[in-house]
């Protein structure tokens, strides 16, 4: 079994960008994770790449989503930074053909309390996967919003949404219209949907009162049984609650 994050090198330099942790061997040509999403199309349209870069010109990417007009979730793997390293986070939205709709420059960055940095991948770890990236300026996209499910509401829920950029196709969102869902607990949750490089905090999405939400990002999981994990937004959403009154 091999465990791995799912964030992928840069490919090419029209932005900046996260850390790759392990690298995966590509995908058969023409063959992907997902069919193509329209990024013009709410929600997908507030779903983009975090793209980091440092000094020594490091470049990898990430999924993101905007929670807020200036609030991007992400994974805490994506963001961490050892002191010292210098670098600049930006996030992208709607990204076609490798054509951003909106571009924006993290102002600083929130990742939880509880994460470890450079650990090898665990289950036990994805409940601490999350960051959230606080711009220089507000994007006018519509955002998502975020909302906790319980375990019991998981099961009861429908259909579920995984939309993300992956190494396989990385300058389009690709999207998983019916991804299997399921609870490990309150605090992780386990899915069957987009497992590749670039995918890690990638929303996962349900209808909940008539709209999309944030339930969950993807931490990390293993691309050969194509199972992953996500961290729940019963670990975030308070700290998204107290952001939005913040800033």
């Amino acid at each position: 079994m091999r465990w791995l994050y799912f964030a992928a090198p840069l490919l090419t330099a029209f932005a900046l960008a996260p850390i790759a942790v392990i690298a995966q061997a590509p995908l058969p040509p023409g063959q992907h994770y997902g069919e193509i999403a329209d990024p013009s199309v709410w929600p997908f349209s507030a779903v983009g790449r975090v793209n980091w870069t440092t000094r020594t010109d490091e470049r990898s990417f990430c999924t993101g989503t905007l929670i807020a007009p200036n609030l991007v979730l992400t994974a805490a793997h994506c963001l961490y930074q050892d002191p010292g390293v210098h670098s600049v986070i930006h996030f992208v939205t709607a990204v076609a053909n490798g054509v951003p709709a909106e571009h924006g420059i993290a102002k600083r960055v929130v990742i939880s309390p509880q994460y470890v940095p450079h650990q090898p991948f665990n289950v036990e770890t994805v409940r601490n996967d999350w960051g959230i990236i606080v711009l220089n300026e507000s994007l006018s996209t519509k955002p998502v919003p975020v909302r906790s499910l319980t375990l019991a509401q998981v099961e009861k829920t429908g259909r579920f949404m995984h939309v993300g950029y992956g190494r396989d196709r990385p300058f389009l969102p690709s999207v998983v219209r019916d991804c299997w869902v399921g609870g490990l607990d309150e605090q992780t949750l386990m899915y069957r949907c987009l497992t590749n490089s670039g995918y890690s905090g990638a929303p996962l999405l349900a209808q909940i009162d008539g709209t999309y939400s944030v339930i969950g990002i993807v931490s990390g999981g293993n691309t050969e049984k194509r199972q992953g994990y996500a961290c729940s937004a019963t670990q975030f959403e308070k700290t998204v609650a107290e952001l939005l009154k913040a800033e």
